[in-house]
C-alpha cells in the first residue's frame, strides 16, 4: 500500500497518513489523501499543517483507530492552517473512549481539532466514541458540516458532538448527533451560525455556553438553530452562562420550528450556571447580557413539568425575549409550566405552558 500504510488495527500508520499529507499539500492546484476501504489504520496524535498550495482532499472510506492511550494531549488528529479543505467518505474516525471515560484526567483528547481553516466541507463522514469532543471548530471561517454522524454513550463525559469557538460561518445541517454531552456547543466569539436539520439525542441538546468564565471573551450573535430534533435529551435549546462571570454578550439568536421529544429542559437560559458549589451571593450575578432571542414553533413533549425556565441574571437581565407559538406539554400528566425570573419580553400565538413574559 503507497506510503506503507498497514490496516492491521495494530501498526502505527501516523508516518504514512502525514507524508501523504505532506505531498498532497505541497502539490500545485491541490491533492487527495485517501484513506482506503481496506481495513482499520491505527493514527498516533497528528498535526496536519498548512498552508499547501492548493484545496486539500481528505476522502476517508476505512476506519481510523486512536490510540487507546487516554493521557495524548488537545488532540488525536488535528488539521491547522489550510484553506479550502474537503473531507468526505464512508468511513469513519474511531476515538476508542470507552477506555478513558472512566478517567478524571482532563488531558483526554479530541478526536479531530480544525483551527486556522478557511473554506471546508466536512460531509458523510462517521465520528465514534471520542475520547473529549469529537470535533472542535477554532478561529475558523465557512466550515459546513453536513449528513455527519456522531455517535457516543449517553453516559460519556464531555463528549460533545461539534463545539465552535471563535468561528463565524459556520453551518450544521442534515447531522446526526447523540452523545454523553451537548450535540453541539456554541463557544466564546461564535458568530453566523446556522444549526438545520439536525436529530439531537442522547446528550444536552445544543448550547449556547457557558459563556463568562474567562475574561475578554468576544460575544456571540446572529446563530440560528431550526428544523431539527431532540429525542430524550436533557436539553432542548439552552443558553448558559457563569453565575459569577467576565462581560459578555448574546444577541440575535433564534431557535425556529423544534421538535421536542422527552426532553427534560426543552426551552432553557441559565444564567446561574455553576457545576460546583456556589455561595448562594453568586447565583444570577452573570455579567453576560442576553438580548433578542426569539423561539418560534418550538412543540413536542417536555419530561418534566417546568417546560420554559428563563432563570436570567439580577445584573444584567434577558432583554427582547420572544415567545412565538410553543406547545410544550407535560409527558407525565398534568400541564406544565413556565418559569421567569430577571427577564424582559413578549409572547404571541399559542402557548403552552402559559407564557410567564
Amino acid at each position: 500500500m503507497q506510503f506503507g500504510a498497514k490496516p492491521d488495527a495494530i501498526t502505527d500508520n501516523s508516518k504514512a497518513l502525514s507524508t501523504a499529507w505532506s505531498e498532497a499539500c505541497t502539490n500545485n492546484g491541490g491533492g487527495v489523501v485517501l484513506i482506503p476501504a481496506l481495513g482499520r489504520f491505527l493514527v498516533l496524535p497528528l498535526l496536519l499543517q498548512g498552508p499547501c498550495h492548493g484545496f486539500i482532499h481528505i476522502q476517508l472510506d476505512g476506519e481510523l483507530l486512536a490510540p487507546l492511550n487516554e493521557n495524548t494531549g488537545d488532540y488525536w488528529l488535528s488539521i491547522d492552517k489550510v484553506n479550502n479543505l474537503f473531507i468526505d467518505g464512508l468511513g469513519r474516525l474511531n476515538g476508542r473512549g470507552s477506555t478513558a471515560w472512566p478517567s478524571a484526567s482532563h488531558n483526554r483528547p479530541i478526536s479531530m481539532k480544525l483551527t486556522g481553516i478557511n473554506n471546508a466541507r466536512i460531509s458523510n463522514i462517521k465520528s465514534y466514541n471520542s475520547k473529549l469532543f469529537h470535533f472542535a471548530v477554532h478561529g475558523c471561517r465557512d466550515v459546513t458540516f453536513d449528513h455527519v454522524t456522531v455517535i457516543a454513550p449517553a453516559n460519556s463525559p464531555n463528549t460533545d458532538g461539534i463545539h465552535v469557538s471563535l468561528s463565524s460561518g459556520i453551518n450544521i445541517m442534515h447531522s446526526t448527533i447523540g452523545t454523553g454531552d451537548d450535540c453541539i456547543s456554541l463557544g466564546p466569539g461564535s458568530k453566523f451560525i446556522n444549526i438545520t436539520n439536525v436529530q439531537c439525542g442522547p446528550g444536552h441538546g445544543i448550547s449556547i455556553g457557558s459563556l463568562g468564565k474567562y475574561p475578554n471573551e468576544e460575544d456571540v450573535f446572529e446563530v440560528t438553530v431550526r428544523d431539527s430534533t431532540f429525542l430524550g435529551t436533557t436539553n432542548g435549546a439552552r443558553i448558559k452562562t457563569w453565575s459569577s462571570s467576565y462581560s459578555n454578550m448574546v444577541s440575535k439568536i433564534t431557535f425556529l420550528n423544534l421538535q421536542m421529544n422527552n426532553v427534560k429542559n426543552p426551552i432553557i437560559i441559565d444564567q446561574s450556571y455553576c457545576p460546583h458549589s456556589c455561595g448562594p451571593n453568586e447565583m444570577s450575578q452573570s455579567k453576560v447580557q442576553i438580548k433578542d432571542v426569539r423561539y418560534e414553533g418550538i412543540r413536542g413533549s417536555s419530561n418534566t413539568q417546568v417546560a420554559v425556565d428563563f432563570e436570567c441574571s439580577q445584573v444584567f437581565p434577558c432583554q427582547g425575549i420572544v415567545l412565538q407559538d410553543i406547545n410544550l406539554p407535560f409527558n407525565g400528566g398534568g400541564r406544565t409550566t413556565a418559569n421567569c425570573h430577571n427577564v424582559r419580553g413578549s409572547a404571541f400565538g399559542h402557548q403552552l405552558p402559559p407564557s410567564c413574559l
